[in-house]
């Protein structure tokens, strides 16, 4: 056999092993069988410059709304007499004010008593904060009731928690017009290390439009007392005005914008989104009323006194709604106010009307502190008041 034939056996033989591997299909399908495509790029390898967010995407079963929640309540103190603030301690323990000026720690007892309280009507003593640096300095606030010359005033103090009880109290604002009605009496941090307070209009409906006066309004100062240089108004505490008689402080989880609640007069009670240097209208308006010359409330109650207090958020992963908890004295409840992530209001809905008169809600690690004030001569007494109540809000076991 020749050369020439023997070459062409062996060519032969060599496509037909690779025809039976399937070279010439693969080859086929990546090229004239090619699907069209428009991008050039392999769908299934994302693009290395895209962020990986496989590992923290929330699946959406498990997002949920506030409405899918279930309360579980515990009562886990009683006894109080008109307990007015609640606030944890670092190491777990919680300190409670009482209106005729006892501090309380829940579950020890009374640690101090402040003499200089003058404890009528509305006034006393009434909130209570701790330094953002307390665990460096032990320093805590309160906002309490005094009388001087034999007028009514209310100021906020500076002590040193120490050893379970207080000392060497320092005067960090005074002379905030005081009357037996509409004090006030919130004192919180911002996050912007601030400390904002609550100051009621001293039955003197003027000062509240009054620049110039520390009643009806929600003032801003340093730690020290001084005022900050980015107030609204030079050289002044005051941070927003037109209040009547405001007693709740918090700020929006995801915005950190501040909410206030405030007492209207015969109903018209308000929750207010708190913006600096602006006039929320007391007494010129009330909140059924509107102008451009003042700010408009995020919610406004004229069917039913609410008589509002205390306030805070429920921060919570995975939940739809930023819910705000307030506490409602004459509407004995806990309103819930539901807020979309811009801070706008959802929905809104009554909730714990069995426990008489609410003077304020506390969030702290998942659950709600709940203080009931039916001591302060305006409630139902029962025979257990006044009561700490702790609510834990927890996902129904069918959503989860």
């Amino acid at each position: 056999m020749s050369k020439k034939w023997l070459l062409l056996i062996i060519s032969v033989i060599i496509l037909t092993i690779i025809w039976q591997i399937g070279f010439f299909d693969n080859l086929l399908d990546e090229t004239i069988n090619a699907p069209d495509t428009d991008s050039g790029v392999d769908e299934e390898k994302p693009d290395i410059n895209e962020p990986d967010n496989s590992e923290t995407t929330i699946p959406v079963e498990e997002i949920v709304s506030i409405e899918q929640l279930e309360y579980e309540v515990e009562i886990i103190g009683e006894g109080f007499n008109i307990p007015w603030e609640i606030v944890p301690l670092p190491d777990g323990r919680f300190l409670i004010t009482q209106r005729g000026g006892e501090i309380v720690l829940l579950n020890e007892g009374e640690i101090y008593n402040l003499h200089d309280v003058n404890h009528i009507g509305e006034g006393g003593l009434l909130g209570l904060t701790l330094s953002f640096e307390f665990n460096e300095n032990n320093h805590l606030f309160l906002y309490y009731t005094y009388q001087e010359n034999g007028e009514l005033y209310n100021r906020v103090s500076r002590f040193t928690f120490e050893d379970s009880t207080l000392k060497d109290e320092v005067y960090i604002i005074e002379g905030i017009p005081g009357s037996r009605y509409h004090n006030g009496g919130r004192i919180k941090f911002g996050t912007d290390e601030k400390l904002y307070i609550t100051t009621g209009d001293a039955s003197n409906r003027s000062l509240s439009q009054d620049i110039d006066s520390l009643a009806g309004k929600i003032l801003r100062i340093n730690p020290d007392g001084t005022i900050p240089e980015d107030n609204p108004f030079e050289n002044s505490p005051v941070y927003a005005y037109g209040f009547r008689n405001p007693q709740g402080l918090a700020w929006h989880p995801e915005t950190n914008q501040l909410f206030a609640s405030d007492h209207g007069p015969d109903r018209h009670d308000e929750i207010n989104l708190v913006i600096a240097g602006e006039n929320y209208g007391w007494p010129n308006i009330t909140c059924s009323e509107s102008s451009s010359d003042y700010q408009s409330p995020i919610a406004c109650y004229t069917e039913f006194t609410l008589a509002p207090s205390g306030i805070d958020f429920l921060v919570m992963e995975n939940l739809i709604e930023a819910p705000l908890f307030v506490a409602g004295l004459r509407g004995n409840m806990i309103m819930r106010i539901d807020l979309d992530g811009d801070g706008n209001f959802v929905r809104e809905q009554a909730l714990f009307r069995d426990y008489g008169r609410i003077r304020n809600v506390k969030y702290y690690q998942g659950s709600l502190y709940v203080l009931t004030n039916n001591r302060d001569g305006r409630g139902t007494l029962g025979e257990s008041d006044d009561l700490i109540i702790k609510i834990t809000p927890k996902i129904e076991a069918e959503n989860k």
